[in-house]
C-alpha cells in the first residue's frame, strides 16, 4: 500500500507541475463560462425587429388587433384600393393583409409577405386568432368571462401518500449536479489515465517500474492519484464558480446538502468513478495511441455515455422498470441512481443489489484490468486486438 500512495503523489505533482494541466485548469472554467454567458448576452442583444403591416380594415376591428399585438408589429391602416403591393415595396414594409366580413366565418385570411420575418409572423398569427375568437364569441353572445369558466383545465394537486414519496427540489437539484460533475471526473480522469499510461509505454518507463513494484500496485496507484487530482480540479473550479451561483441563484448551498442523500450519492459517484477508471487504465495499456485505436476500444471509452440513454425514462417514470434496470445495471447504476434518489424513495432492495453489484463488478474490472496492464504496458509497436486481450486474461501472475 506504501507503495500505492508513493505512485498517488508522483502522478499528483507530475501532472500539477505540468504546463498544460495547469492552462487546462484555468482555461476550463473560461470556456464553460463562454458557453453560458454568451447566449445569455446574445438573446439579451438580439432585440426582435420591429416589422410593419399594411392593413385594409372592412370589420372596424384593427384598434382590437393591436391591442393584442406586441409592439414590435406596427399595423398601418390603408383605404380600400390602394396600392398595397407597391406601398410595401417602397416603404419595405413587411407585408399586407385585409380584414374581411369572411375572416370571421371560415377563419382564413390571406397575408402577402414581403419578407420572412418569422417573428413577426408568429405574433400576427397568434394576434389574429385571438381576434377571431373575440369575434366569434361576440357573435355567438357568449362573453369572454363565460368561455374562460367553462373551458378552465382542472388543476391537480399531488400530495404524496408518504412524506419520503414527495420530491424535493433541491434534493433533485444536488442529485443532477452530482451526476454530472462525477461524469466530468470520469471523463477527465480518464483521459489524463490513459495518456499517461501511453506516454510511459512510448518512454519505456514502463519496463523500469514494472521491474521494481507489481502492476496490480501501479496500476492502483495511477487510479489514486488521478482521482485526487480529478477532485482538485474540481474542487478549484467549485471555489471559482458556487460563489457567482449563489449570488446570482439565491440558492442555500447548506439546505441543499441537508436536503441530498450525501451517502448514497458520494457511494455510487466513487464506485462509478473507480469502475470506468479501472477500464480506462487497461484500455490505456492496449494501445499505441489513441488516434489509432480500434473500434472496440472506442466503444470502452464510450461506455460511461451509456446512462445518457435512460435520462429521459428515469425522469419521466422514476419507478418504471427502465429506470429500475439502468438504476441495477452496473454501467449505468452510478449515474441513474444517484438521479433516481433525488425523483423518488428507492426501495431498500434495489439500493442494496445495485450497490453489491456496482461494487462486484468494480473489484473484477481492477482485477482483469491489473492483468491487462501487466501485459500491455510491455508491448509496443500496435494495438491489441480483443483475441489478444482474452489471451491475456488468462495469464497467471508467474507466467502462462
Amino acid at each position: 500500500m506504501r507503495n500505492t500512495w508513493k505512485i498517488a503523489r508522483w502522478e499528483i505533482m507530475r501532472n500539477l507541475t505540468n504546463k498544460q494541466f495547469i492552462i487546462g485548469l484555468l482555461i476550463t472554467p473560461l470556456i464553460m463560462a463562454l458557453f453560458i454567458v454568451v447566449p445569455v448576452l446574445l438573446e439579451r442583444w438580439n432585440q426582435p425587429a420591429e416589422t410593419t403591416y399594411y392593413v385594409v380594415d372592412e370589420l372596424g376591428a384593427l384598434d382590437v388587433l393591436r391591442d393584442l399585438l406586441p409592439p414590435r408589429v406596427v399595423l398601418v391602416e390603408e383605404e380600400a384600393g390602394a396600392n398595397l403591393p407597391d406601398l410595401v415595396r417602397d416603404t419595405k414594409a413587411s407585408g399586407f393583409f385585409t380584414l374581411t366580413e369572411d375572416f370571421v366565418n371560415s377563419g382564413q385570411i390571406d397575408l402577402i409577405y414581403n419578407d420572412r420575418n418569422s417573428e413577426g409572423t408568429s405574433a400576427l398569427r397568434q394576434g389574429l386568432t385571438a381576434l377571431l375568437q373575440h369575434l366569434r364569441l361576440a357573435l355567438a353572445e357568449v362573453s369572454p368571462e363565460q368561455l374562460a369558466f367553462v373551458t378552465a383545465p382542472a388543476q391537480v394537486r399531488q400530495i404524496a401518500l408518504e412524506e419520503e414519496l414527495e420530491p424535493q427540489a433541491m434534493h433533485i437539484t444536488v442529485s443532477m449536479v452530482f451526476t454530472l460533475l462525477i461524469f466530468f471526473l470520469v471523463f477527465s480522469s480518464g483521459a489524463m489515465l490513459m495518456q499517461s499510461a501511453l506516454q510511459e509505454k512510448r518512454d519505456r518507463m514502463a519496463e523500469v517500474v514494472l521491474s521494481s513494484i507489481p502492476p496490480s500496485t501501479l496500476m492502483q496507484g495511477k487510479i489514486i492519484g488521478h482521482f485526487l487530482l480529478g477532485l482538485i480540479q474540481l474542487g478549484f473550479w467549485l471555489a471559482l464558480g458556487l460563489p457567482i451561483a449563489l449570488y446570482f441563484l439565491d440558492f442555500s448551498l447548506v439546505e441543499a446538502l441537508q436536503a441530498a442523500n450525501l451517502p448514497v450519492i458520494l457511494f455510487f459517484g466513487l464506485g462509478g468513478y473507480l469502475l470506468f477508471s479501472a477500464l480506462f487504465v487497461g484500455l490505456g495499456a492496449t494501445m499505441e495511441d489513441l488516434q489509432s485505436a480500434g473500434n472496440s476500444q472506442g466503444m470502452v471509452i464510450m461506455l460511461p455515455m451509456l446512462a445518457f440513454l435512460f435520462i429521459g425514462p428515469v425522469v419521466s417514470n422514476p419507478d418504471g422498470s427502465i429506470a429500475v434496470f439502468a438504476s441495477i445495471f452496473p454501467f449505468t447504476s452510478s449515474a441513474i441512481m444517484m438521479m433516481r434518489s433525488g425523483l423518488t424513495a428507492v426501495p431498500l432492495w434495489q439500493m442494496l443489489t445495485s450497490a453489491a453489484l456496482l461494487l462486484v463488478t468494480a473489484l473484477a474490472t481492477m482485477r482483469l484490468a491489473a492483468k491487462i496492464f501487466r501485459v500491455g504496458m510491455l508491448m509496443y509497436g500496435k494495438n491489441a486486438t480483443p483475441k489478444e486481450i482474452m489471451r491475456w486474461l488468462r495469464y497467471k501472475e508467474n507466467g502462462r
